[in-house]
């Protein structure tokens, strides 16, 4: 085998065991997407109500350039996770099922159970399933038009000791 044949290969192999080293896997997910729309330019809206206990609500979204919609449905198992990731936007969330446990780039916890709802964005974070059954996700995106959703992420040295 010539030299170069044999850098060729030493260096794939390399790059293959460095990408599983870093990566983050997802584990026991299931995650079409319902629907995905482009937007061509800027989005600005603002709503405002009266909350049900009275109290004034307002909303403001403020998006620059063009955006992408989309809905996900996502299942992952027990004992699953989602990966160490960011979104290139924003994320609303909402677990229909089941229970997380949600960590931030520092590892600090944050309990979800079914009907809680919460955001992402740009920071680094993972999750891990902990209740018994499946849990059932329902997410809509707002992200950069042309970029994936998600980018996969290497995981926070504090995420070794939890097994993320």
């Amino acid at each position: 085998m010539r030299v170069v044949t044999k850098l060729g290969i030493g260096v794939g192999v390399a790059a293959a065991a460095l990408g599983i080293a870093l990566a983050t896997p997802i584990v026991g997910l299931t995650s079409p997407f319902l629907a995905v729309g482009n937007h061509q330019g800027a989005l600005r809206a603002n709503g405002a109500g009266i909350a049900e206990n009275g109290e004034a609500f307002s909303v403001h979204l403020d998006a620059n350039g063009p955006a992408a919609s989309s809905i996900q449905d996502a299942a992952i198992m027990p004992g699953g996770v989602n990966g160490w990731h960011k979104h290139p936007g924003m994320v609303v969330v909402m677990l229909v099922a089941g229970s997380i446990t949600w960590y931030d780039e520092h590892c600090n916890p944050t309990q979800y159970n079914a009907g809680d709802a919460w955001m992402e964005g740009g920071q680094l974070h993972a999750f891990k399933v902990t209740s018994s059954t499946p849990i059932h996700i329902m997410a809509y995106f707002l992200t950069a038009q042309g970029l994936p959703v998600r980018t996969d992420e290497p995981a926070p040295e504090c995420a070794g000791a939890l097994g993320l």
